[in-house]
C-alpha cells in the first residue's frame, strides 16, 4: 500500500467528519421543537425555524437527513474503502471531500448569515480531502490504468502514438 502517510491523513479527517456528521444529524433528527426554534438532542444548540424562512424548507429534516447520510455516510464509506479498496477508496474520498464542500456551500448561501469558523474549517476539510485523494488517485491508479490501456491496445494490433 504506496502513499501510507496520505492514506492515514485521509482516514483520521474522514473519521472525524463522519462522526461528527451522523452525530450532528442524529442530534437535529431528536431534537425538539419549542415556540418556533429547533434545539437539538443532548445539546445546547439551537436552530430558529426563522433562519429557514428564505429558503424551501419548512423545518430541519432534510438538512439533517442529508448531513447524516449525505456528509456523514459517504465519510464513513470513505474511510473504510480508503482502506480496504485502494482504487474506490482514493474516488470514494474524492467523492467524500466534494460531498462535504458542496453540502457547506449550500449551507451558507440558503442561510444567507455569512460564514462561521466551523462552516470554513469543514469546508476547507472537504477541499484537502478531496485533493489528497484526487493525488492519491493519480498517482497510484491512473498511470496503470492508462500503461495497462496500452498494453491490451498493442496486443489487438492497434499503435498509440
Amino acid at each position: 500500500m504506496r502513499h501510507k502517510p496520505i492514506r492515514i491523513a485521509i482516514g483520521a479527517m474522514e473519521t472525524c467528519i463522519a462522526l461528527s456528521a451522523i452525530g450532528g444529524g442524529i442530534a437535529l433528527l431528536l431534537g425538539t421543537y419549542q415556540d418556533g426554534v429547533l434545539i437539538e438532542a443532548g445539546g445546547n444548540a439551537r436552530f430558529p425555524l426563522e433562519w429557514l424562512r428564505n429558503t424551501p424548507l419548512s423545518d430541519y429534516t432534510l438538512p439533517a437527513l442529508l448531513l447524516t447520510i449525505g456528509v456523514g455516510g459517504s465519510s464513513l464509506l470513505a474511510v473504510v474503502l480508503v482502506w480496504t479498496s485502494s482504487e474506490m477508496g482514493a474516488f470514494a474520498s474524492m467523492m467524500a471531500g466534494l460531498v462535504l464542500a458542496g453540502y457547506i456551500v449550500v449551507e451558507v448561501v440558503l442561510l444567507g448569515q455569512g460564514i462561521s469558523w466551523i462552516e470554513s474549517l469543514y469546508f476547507e476539510l472537504g477541499l484537502l480531502i478531496t485533493g489528497l485523494a484526487t493525488y492519491l488517485w493519480a498517482t497510484e491508479f491512473r498511470r496503470h490504468r492508462f500503461h495497462h490501456q496500452a498494453d491490451v491496445g498493442r496486443k489487438k494490433g492497434h499503435v498509440h502514438r
